[in-house]
Protein backbone atom coordinates (compact mmCIF):
# COMPACT_ATOMS: atom_id res chain seq x y z
CA UNK A 1 0.00 0.00 0.00
CA UNK A 2 1.08 3.56 -0.61
CA UNK A 3 2.37 5.67 2.29
CA UNK A 4 0.20 8.23 4.04
CA UNK A 5 2.28 11.05 2.53
CA UNK A 6 1.63 9.70 -0.95
CA UNK A 7 -2.11 9.62 -0.24
CA UNK A 8 -2.01 13.18 1.12
CA UNK A 9 -0.04 14.39 -1.89
CA UNK A 10 -2.61 12.92 -4.27
CA UNK A 11 -5.37 14.55 -2.23
CA UNK A 12 -3.51 17.87 -2.43
CA UNK A 13 -3.25 17.54 -6.21
CA UNK A 14 -6.96 16.72 -6.47
CA UNK A 15 -8.00 19.77 -4.45
CA UNK A 16 -6.10 21.98 -6.89
CA UNK A 17 -8.00 20.50 -9.84
CA UNK A 18 -11.49 20.02 -8.36
CA UNK A 19 -13.78 21.49 -5.74
CA UNK A 20 -14.60 19.55 -2.59
CA UNK A 21 -16.94 20.29 0.29
CA UNK A 22 -14.55 19.74 3.21
CA UNK A 23 -10.81 19.37 2.65
CA UNK A 24 -10.19 18.30 6.27
CA UNK A 25 -12.59 15.37 6.01
CA UNK A 26 -11.28 14.52 2.55
CA UNK A 27 -7.69 14.38 3.85
CA UNK A 28 -8.61 12.28 6.87
CA UNK A 29 -10.60 9.91 4.67
CA UNK A 30 -7.62 9.57 2.36
CA UNK A 31 -5.52 8.00 5.13
CA UNK A 32 -8.24 6.52 7.38
CA UNK A 33 -8.11 2.91 6.07
CA UNK A 34 -4.56 2.64 7.45
CA UNK A 35 -5.63 3.73 10.94
CA UNK A 36 -7.36 0.55 12.01
CA UNK A 37 -7.28 -1.24 15.33
CA UNK A 38 -9.24 -4.22 14.05
CA UNK A 39 -11.42 -5.17 11.10
CA UNK A 40 -11.13 -5.21 7.32
CA UNK A 41 -10.76 -1.54 6.46
CA UNK A 42 -9.52 -2.22 2.91
CA UNK A 43 -12.37 -4.67 2.23
CA UNK A 44 -9.84 -7.25 1.09
CA UNK A 45 -11.43 -10.43 -0.22
CA UNK A 46 -10.40 -13.59 -2.04
CA UNK A 47 -11.98 -14.41 -5.40
CA UNK A 48 -11.58 -17.01 -8.16
CA UNK A 49 -11.68 -19.94 -5.73
CA UNK A 50 -9.18 -18.29 -3.45
CA UNK A 51 -6.51 -17.82 -6.11
CA UNK A 52 -6.79 -14.04 -6.41
CA UNK A 53 -7.27 -11.11 -4.04
CA UNK A 54 -8.86 -7.68 -4.45
CA UNK A 55 -10.60 -4.87 -2.56
CA UNK A 56 -14.39 -5.02 -2.66
CA UNK A 57 -14.94 -1.65 -4.31
CA UNK A 58 -18.44 -2.62 -5.40
CA UNK A 59 -19.47 -3.25 -1.80
CA UNK A 60 -18.17 0.14 -0.69
CA UNK A 61 -19.87 2.00 -3.53
CA UNK A 62 -23.19 0.29 -2.86
CA UNK A 63 -23.08 0.67 0.91
CA UNK A 64 -21.86 4.27 1.02
CA UNK A 65 -23.05 5.69 -2.28
CA UNK A 66 -25.08 8.47 -0.63
CA UNK A 67 -22.36 9.30 1.89
CA UNK A 68 -19.80 9.55 -0.93
CA UNK A 69 -21.95 12.21 -2.59
CA UNK A 70 -22.45 14.27 0.55
CA UNK A 71 -19.41 13.68 2.76
CA UNK A 72 -15.79 13.99 1.62
CA UNK A 73 -14.65 11.66 4.40
CA UNK A 74 -16.26 8.78 2.52
CA UNK A 75 -15.07 9.97 -0.86
CA UNK A 76 -11.53 10.26 0.49
CA UNK A 77 -11.79 6.78 1.95
CA UNK A 78 -12.91 5.35 -1.39
CA UNK A 79 -10.14 7.16 -3.24
CA UNK A 80 -7.63 5.62 -0.82
CA UNK A 81 -8.80 2.17 -1.91
CA UNK A 82 -8.58 3.22 -5.56
CA UNK A 83 -5.06 4.54 -5.05
CA UNK A 84 -3.91 1.40 -3.23
CA UNK A 85 -5.25 -0.91 -5.90
CA UNK A 86 -3.47 1.17 -8.56
CA UNK A 87 -0.32 1.25 -6.42
CA UNK A 88 -0.20 -2.54 -6.36
CA UNK A 89 -0.32 -2.57 -10.15
CA UNK A 90 2.35 0.15 -10.30
CA UNK A 91 4.98 -1.53 -8.12
CA UNK A 92 4.18 -5.20 -8.73
CA UNK A 93 3.28 -5.31 -12.42
CA UNK A 94 5.21 -2.34 -13.77
CA UNK A 95 8.23 -2.38 -11.47
CA UNK A 96 8.42 -6.10 -10.54
CA UNK A 97 8.44 -5.59 -6.77
CA UNK A 98 9.11 -8.81 -4.86
CA UNK A 99 8.10 -8.66 -1.17
CA UNK A 100 8.96 -12.32 -0.51
CA UNK A 101 12.72 -11.71 -0.49
CA UNK A 102 13.80 -11.48 3.18
CA UNK A 103 14.32 -7.87 4.25
CA UNK A 104 12.55 -6.31 1.27
CA UNK A 105 9.54 -5.10 3.27
CA UNK A 106 11.77 -3.29 5.76
CA UNK A 107 13.78 -1.81 2.90
CA UNK A 108 10.61 -0.54 1.25
CA UNK A 109 9.48 1.12 4.47
CA UNK A 110 12.90 2.77 4.68
CA UNK A 111 12.34 4.06 1.14
CA UNK A 112 9.04 5.55 2.28
CA UNK A 113 10.84 7.43 5.05
CA UNK A 114 13.38 8.74 2.53
CA UNK A 115 10.77 9.84 -0.02
CA UNK A 116 8.32 11.28 2.54
CA UNK A 117 10.28 14.48 3.07
CA UNK A 118 10.64 14.96 -0.66
CA UNK A 119 6.87 14.54 -1.05
CA UNK A 120 6.17 16.97 1.80
CA UNK A 121 8.27 19.68 0.17
CA UNK A 122 7.40 19.02 -3.46
CA UNK A 123 3.62 18.98 -2.88
CA UNK A 124 3.62 21.58 -0.09
CA UNK A 125 2.04 19.34 2.52
CA UNK A 126 1.69 20.42 6.14
CA UNK A 127 0.57 18.94 9.44
CA UNK A 128 -2.62 20.99 9.46
CA UNK A 129 -3.92 18.88 6.58
CA UNK A 130 -4.40 16.06 9.08
CA UNK A 131 -7.07 16.84 11.66
CA UNK A 132 -8.66 14.44 14.14
CA UNK A 133 -12.39 14.18 13.48
CA UNK A 134 -14.90 12.36 15.64
CA UNK A 135 -16.17 9.30 13.72
CA UNK A 136 -17.43 6.99 16.48
CA UNK A 137 -21.04 7.34 15.32
CA UNK A 138 -20.20 7.30 11.61
CA UNK A 139 -21.43 4.42 9.39
CA UNK A 140 -17.82 3.89 8.28
CA UNK A 141 -17.12 2.28 11.67
CA UNK A 142 -19.17 -0.71 10.54
CA UNK A 143 -16.14 -1.74 8.47
CA UNK A 144 -13.50 -1.58 11.19
CA UNK A 145 -12.44 -0.02 14.48
CA UNK A 146 -10.26 3.03 13.91
CA UNK A 147 -7.82 4.94 16.09
CA UNK A 148 -8.17 8.42 14.61
CA UNK A 149 -6.12 10.32 17.24
CA UNK A 150 -3.36 7.72 16.98
CA UNK A 151 -3.39 7.88 13.19
CA UNK A 152 -3.21 11.68 13.18
CA UNK A 153 -0.33 11.66 15.66
CA UNK A 154 1.55 9.04 13.64
CA UNK A 155 1.14 10.85 10.32
CA UNK A 156 2.03 14.24 11.78
CA UNK A 157 5.15 12.61 13.14
CA UNK A 158 6.24 11.85 9.59
CA UNK A 159 6.63 15.56 8.80
CA UNK A 160 10.30 15.53 9.72
CA UNK A 161 13.46 15.98 7.65
CA UNK A 162 15.54 12.87 7.08
CA UNK A 163 19.17 12.56 6.16
CA UNK A 164 19.58 12.25 2.40
CA UNK A 165 20.13 8.66 1.37
CA UNK A 166 19.81 6.44 -1.68
CA UNK A 167 16.57 4.51 -2.09
CA UNK A 168 16.64 0.75 -2.38
CA UNK A 169 13.57 0.43 -4.62
CA UNK A 170 10.96 3.17 -4.30
CA UNK A 171 12.65 6.37 -5.50
CA UNK A 172 11.59 10.02 -5.46
CA UNK A 173 11.06 9.80 -9.21
CA UNK A 174 8.74 6.81 -8.76
CA UNK A 175 6.82 8.70 -6.07
CA UNK A 176 6.33 11.69 -8.37
CA UNK A 177 5.26 9.50 -11.27
CA UNK A 178 2.79 7.57 -9.15
CA UNK A 179 1.28 10.71 -7.61
CA UNK A 180 0.72 12.23 -11.05
CA UNK A 181 -0.79 9.09 -12.53
CA UNK A 182 -2.87 8.25 -9.46
CA UNK A 183 -4.32 11.77 -9.44
CA UNK A 184 -5.48 11.31 -13.04
CA UNK A 185 -6.71 7.81 -12.15
CA UNK A 186 -8.86 9.17 -9.32
CA UNK A 187 -10.22 12.01 -11.44
CA UNK A 188 -11.28 9.56 -14.13
CA UNK A 189 -13.00 7.38 -11.54
CA UNK A 190 -14.88 10.34 -10.05
CA UNK A 191 -15.90 11.45 -13.52
CA UNK A 192 -17.37 8.01 -14.25
CA UNK A 193 -19.26 7.95 -10.96
CA UNK A 194 -20.62 11.48 -11.43
CA UNK A 195 -21.93 10.45 -14.86
CA UNK A 196 -23.68 7.41 -13.40
CA UNK A 197 -21.29 4.98 -15.03
CA UNK A 198 -19.94 1.87 -13.35
CA UNK A 199 -16.92 2.34 -11.12
CA UNK A 200 -13.64 0.48 -11.16
CA UNK A 201 -14.05 -3.29 -11.55
CA UNK A 202 -12.40 -4.95 -8.56
CA UNK A 203 -12.09 -8.27 -10.37
CA UNK A 204 -10.24 -6.74 -13.30
CA UNK A 205 -7.83 -5.08 -10.87
CA UNK A 206 -7.35 -8.16 -8.68
CA UNK A 207 -3.97 -9.75 -8.11
CA UNK A 208 -2.69 -13.29 -7.70
CA UNK A 209 -2.71 -14.54 -4.12
CA UNK A 210 0.77 -15.09 -2.79
CA UNK A 211 1.43 -18.61 -1.56
CA UNK A 212 3.32 -18.59 1.72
Amino acid sequence: MASSMIHLAITQCLTKKMKFKDSDRLSLGSILPDGIISGNSHLKKEICDGTRVTYDLEFFREKFQEEMKQDDLYLGYYLHLIQDIFYRYFIYSEHDWNPTIPGNIDRLHRDYAITNWHVVNCYKLNKEMVQAVEIEKEPITELAEFDVPGLVEEVRGQFVPIEEDNSFFFTKEMADEFIERATAFCMEEMKHLSEGKGGLDSVTWSWEKQVK
